[in-house]
């Protein structure tokens, strides 16, 4: 065989590699390593094995057999040089069929002509794709072996890119190059974020007063004294405390007063009804204003009466600082202090808007007391307002009540009015992905709108 012109192997090479580039398949591209390399160097047999594929193109053959015996032949003189060939990046190896094994070597000398070259085709990474046999009758030269190690690269990432796995496939491979351990650590992640959880939210809480009697101011003025302090325990019809009477009295004085006038004037015009006409025309005129300043006497006397306000029933007090509310001025209706029984008691929580969960009727509750957090108070949810509303501290929240149910000993009294503490309200189910990254995705839907 000639070979091609020297001045015409850079142009022979430079088009194999633009064939190369632009094959628009693996199968084009096979056609043109096997076939089309001939253009650069003369060649008896060419054979394209794939890791892939096997035994992928024939030169000479459009239709290949992989199950005849030369098929066979080449696929096993293939994986014996895979296995004991040079590593990733090495170049084309004369291949010499003396160091081959019997089989092998007398199906060399049965289908083969001459010597080969042995062409390791690598991907960009180093990972080998495949492999090129060219068998020719005479001697290699060392030109051949340059310009084959030239194009085995061009070849090779080539096929590389028309034979690139799948997102699957290459996450499997990447999986494999994973240590076992860490598999099975990422295993038991993900299964623990499947793991059930109970949904729940911590909100400061109070023991409060289940249905309190609120004793409110019975008429505008100024509170003259508080008769109990905090807590204490009052009977029915306790004095509780007093309004400032004295302008009721002088008030009423003056009324009395007055009162006592027009009822003079009356007897005296009674006694001159019997002489005078115009007297007896009058009396209809005074008879009116004594039954005006009756009336009003009658009224002071029901709003000095109701200065002094008395407890509604028995129980406990509930109120502030009592020197604070002395002198105070209040209007009528506004709220001075509670009486509730000590053992009616349920709690109240106040859950951040921020933190609302979806909670159903009857949600467990548990109350943790700051004075005894190792015993817990069970309750279940009896109502949760559906807007926010101010609290005492200022700030908006939700406002639930509590009913405190099982203590956990039968005999254990109810929390003692006033007691605060941490009360956890338990929603549904969940997962525990769900649990752990509710707030952050929370977050970063407000900051990043998405």
């Amino acid at each position: 065989m000639t070979e091609p012109a020297p001045d015409s192997t850079l142009a022979a090479l430079l088009t194999l590699e633009e064939r190369a580039r632009t094959a628009s398949g693996a199968a084009e591209l096979g056609f043109v390593i096997v076939n089309e390399t001939r253009t650069l160097l003369r060649y008896r047999q060419a054979a394209l094995f794939t890791t892939d594929d096997g035994l992928t193109a024939l030169s000479g053959v459009s239709d290949l057999d992989r199950t005849g015996p030369f098929a066979q032949w080449l696929t096993a003189l293939f994986r014996h040089m895979d296995r004991h060939g040079a590593g990733s990046g090495a170049g084309p190896t004369l291949l010499d069929p003396r160091a081959l094994p019997p089989t092998l070597r007398e199906g060399w000398g049965e289908w083969m002509p001459g010597t080969g070259l042995y062409v390791p085709l690598d991907d960009p990474d180093g990972r080998r794709v495949g492999a090129v046999l060219v068998v020719r009758e005479g001697a290699w030269r060392d030109s051949h072996v340059r310009l084959l190690a030239r194009l085995a690269p061009v070849y090779g990432m080539a096929w590389a890119w028309h034979r690139r796995p799948g997102v699957w496939t290459r996450l499997h491979r990447g999986l494999r190059r994973v240590p076992r351990w860490r598999l099975l650590a990422l295993g038991l992640a993900v299964g623990l974020m499947a793991v059930p959880v109970r949904l729940s939210v911590l909100a400061p809480a109070e023991v409060v007063a289940r249905d309190p009697a609120v004793v409110r101011a019975p008429l505008d003025g100024v509170v003259h004294r508080v008769l109990v302090t905090p807590n204490e325990t009052v009977a029915e019809g306790q004095i509780l405390f007093e309004m400032d009477r004295t302008s009721l009295s002088g008030r009423l004085e003056v009324a009395r007063t007055m009162l006592a006038t027009e009822e003079a004037r009356l007897e005296r015009a009674t006694q001159q009804a019997f002489f005078q006409a115009q007297a007896k025309a009058d009396l209809a005129v005074l008879q009116s204003r004594i039954a005006e300043r009756r009336a009003e006497v009658a009224q002071l006397r029901d709003q000095l009466a109701r200065g002094v306000v008395t407890a509604p029933r028995a129980g406990t007090a509930i109120l502030d600082d009592p020197s604070a509310w002395i002198g105070r001025p209040v209007a009528t209706g506004e709220r001075v202090l509670s009486v509730a029984d000590p053992a009616d008691v349920e709690v109240e929580a106040w859950v951040a808007p921020a933190d609302m969960i979806p909670l159903e009727p009857d949600a467990p509750v548990t109350l943790f007391l700051n004075i005894d957090p190792v015993r817990p108070v069970s309750a279940r949810l009896r109502t949760l307002s559906y807007a926010a509303t101010e609290q005492p501290s200022g700030l908006l929240a939700h406002r639930a009540r509590a009913e405190i149910i099982e203590n956990g000993e039968h005999d254990a009294p109810s929390p003692r009015l006033g007691l605060k503490g941490t009360a956890r309200l338990d929603g549904d189910t969940v997962p525990l992905g769900y649990w752990l990254f509710r707030k952050p995705l929370a977050v970063a839907r407000r900051t990043l709108g998405f």
